[in-house]
């Protein structure tokens, strides 16, 4: 495999910052994060693997990987950034498309394992019992004020059936989509909860109810018109029919809005990884985890702004 590509990415990164960061969607700083804590996964895997019961083969026989694991993980970083097709990859680092497959596959459920799409996964993880009462107190803990809730549509190929196709088909997009709903702190400092994989049609608000139902009643929420009539939340005033907004309501409707942009800010970050924008080229049950993994690095990339 050429390294080539590798050390100029990572000559880059050091050199050209936030040329490289455009390159693989995070920094230096945080990349030498995740691959450390990527490395340790990897080669705790390779020890269980090694004393599995009814092995025969001897500790460290097999071939040998020709790539370690940053470079392993600069090709997931890159699929997941660009959303280069296995050919372009495999074109670039002079390796066969089955090869970046495996790559891209094998370094995925690290990420996700690594990174937590959301706070209140990262709290599940760390908590051995999710209670009600644990659930209250933990939510509030977190910075005062209202949670920011949007959505986003993506689109995927046709499915097959006349069913799956109705029930994918979003009259808003005139394509099959699915929707992801993210809600975020205040003035987008993180993602709270994050909702991957519905299917495109699914009403915004219902969706926000679903999830006002896991959580502890009285959580205030900020939207946009998408959710009027849902409870404890915020959002602009709808213009009358054949009428005009009252200067008051319009300096309220511009209030909503200074304070909902940020979540679109967050939603932004997250289409910066093409792969979470464009048509979803992977089998649909990797949608999740993908997704996931994308949500995981914008968390990381936050922390080193």
């Amino acid at each position: 495999m050429k390294k080539q590509l590798f050390n100029r990415i990572l000559r880059l990164l050091e050199d050209r910052p936030r040329q490289g960061k455009r390159i693989i969607g995070i920094g230096a700083t945080a990349l030498w994060e995740l691959w450390q804590r990527i490395a340790t996964l990897d080669a705790a895997a390779k020890q269980a693997q090694a004393g599995r019961l009814g092995r025969n083969r001897q500790p460290g026989g097999g071939r040998k990987k020709d790539a370690e694991v940053l470079c392993r993980l600069l090709v997931a970083l890159l699929y997941l950034r660009q959303h280069w097709t296995m050919q372009v990859i495999a074109e670039s680092i002079g390796c066969s498309e089955a090869t970046v497959w495996n790559y891209i596959h094998e370094m995925l459920p690290y990420i996700r394992d690594e990174l937590p799409a959301s706070l209140l996964e990262q709290w599940k993880q760390e908590c051995d019992s999710v209670e009600r009462a644990e659930l209250e107190q933990w939510l509030a803990e977190l910075p005062e004020g209202e949670l920011l809730v949007d959505t986003w549509e993506q689109p995927i190929p046709r499915p097959q059936g006349n069913e799956t196709q109705e029930a994918y088909y979003s009259g808003k997009k005139k394509q099959h989509t699915r929707k992801n709903q993210v809600i975020s702190l205040p003035k987008g400092l993180d993602i709270v909860d994050v909702v991957i994989g519905e299917k495109g049609p699914r009403n915004d608000g219902k969706l926000l109810e679903q999830t006002q139902a896991e959580l502890p009643e009285g959580l205030p929420f900020v939207g946009d018109k998408a959710y009027v009539g849902r409870a404890n939340t915020t959002v602009p005033h709808k213009k009358p029919p054949g009428g005009t907004l009252t200067e008051a309501q319009k300096a309220f409707n511009r209030q909503v809005s200074q304070k909902r942009v940020f979540v679109e800010h967050v939603i932004r970050t997250v289409k910066i990884f093409r792969v979470a924008k464009e048509l979803f080229r992977m089998r649909s049950g990797m949608y999740e985890q993908v997704i996931g993994c994308v949500c995981g690095l914008v968390r990381l990339r936050g922390q080193y702004v």
